[in-house]
């Protein structure tokens, strides 16, 4: 497995890899507009432009604000009503940003925002899907926004379990049951029989499959409450370590993304994904003195390239849910990672 970085939520996968954002089939049609505009330089239309319209017809509609809306905002707030958690929200902007919306990310103390980098903003809000609605009514909807995934900086971690009783996280299937649970939602059990059973798939019987669902019903709500009852996993992943950085004193790590913005599927399902967040402990690797940092210099000196890839054991803890487009995931928190070089030798442990 892969973290492979993409524009904004595009919706690539790879094999239990990561694929990064999720690009909206909305992001792709304003990209479009905007290189329309561009090959006819510009977009801009004179004041007789805008006049002309028949007489006996109404008028076109005003053009969408694209400032923040303040009180679209607090109205939206107002009525997400429940338990809330911080959510970050990123917005798709493109090479001109003010071609589209004026609605960048900033603090709104006003509203309860707060900026997270230039191209994300967070907001308090009962579920995914509310924080999305928020946003999306704070802006006019002048720019492509989503997915909004929960920030779990708060997220209590058991301490007290081993790294070594972690589950191993090898099948979408155990991504759905969590999904469905932090959703909110009740187990779709055809859906579930139809991506992930054999016998289902095998047969177009009507009755067998009606059958199979049956069986299959106390099934899945059983799997699915052993995996409520201990939210920790292992998942094997690739990536890569760059050289020593005599500045920072450490070995940076390429192609983990653990912003929130990408999405780690597996093998037997593109639709059901972790979304891994983690903080900068897991950006690079910090050797304990110097005679450790050149023997790991040497290591990736000998790999001949800039980078040497490794394999690294993502250990986390399923949090969350967030949908966007066809997709289900679950947004969980890393607690460790243990890094080895491709021979399976050991590097470092970071937790």
């Amino acid at each position: 497995m892969r973290f492979t970085n993409q524009e904004p939520f595009v919706g690539k996968h790879s094999i239990a890899g990561l694929t990064g954002p999720f690009a909206s089939p909305r992001a792709r049609q304003v990209a479009v507009v905007a290189a329309t505009c561009l090959a006819l330089a510009g977009c801009s239309k004179r004041p007789a432009d805008t006049a002309s319209h028949p007489p006996d017809q109404p008028a076109p509609p005003a053009a969408l604000a694209r400032d923040w809306n303040d009180d679209a905002a607090k109205n939206a707030i107002a009525a997400d009503s429940g338990s809330k958690a911080t959510y970050v929200c990123r917005f798709a902007f493109f090479d001109n940003p003010q071609l589209f919306t004026n609605a960048h990310p900033v603090d709104r103390p006003q509203v309860g925002m707060k900026k997270v980098s230039d191209t994300q903003e967070s907001v308090e809000a009962t579920s995914a899907q509310k924080a999305l609605e928020i946003m999306e009514a704070a802006i006019n909807k002048s720019a492509p926004v989503g997915p909004c995934t929960a920030d779990l900086s708060a997220t209590v971690i058991d301490t007290s379990i081993p790294l070594a009783n972690y589950a191993d996280l090898q099948s979408g299937s155990q991504i759905a049951m969590l999904y469905y649970f932090y959703a909110k939602e009740p187990l779709p059990t055809a859906d579930l029989a139809r991506s992930f059973d054999m016998d289902y798939q095998k047969t177009s019987d009507t009755f067998k499959r009606e059958d199979l669902v049956k069986t299959l019903a106390p099934k899945y709500e059983a799997q699915q409450k052993a995996e409520v009852a201990f939210p920790y996993f292992k998942v094997r992943l690739s990536a890569s370590l760059g050289h020593y950085n005599p500045q920072t004193k450490s070995f940076p790590l390429f192609d983990l993304a653990l912003d929130g913005n990408s999405r780690l599927s597996m093998n037997d399902s593109s639709d059901y994904a972790i979304v891994p967040r983690g903080d900068a402990r897991f950006n690079s690797i910090m050797p304990a003195g110097e005679d450790q940092a050149r023997a790991l210099e040497a290591k990736v000196s000998a790999s001949g390239r800039d980078r040497m890839n490794v394999s690294i054991d993502l250990f986390v803890k399923a949090a969350d849910a967030v949908s966007f487009a066809s997709r289900k995931d679950i947004v969980a928190k890393v607690v460790a990672a243990h890094i080895t070089d491709e021979t399976g030798g050991a590097i470092a442990d970071l937790q």
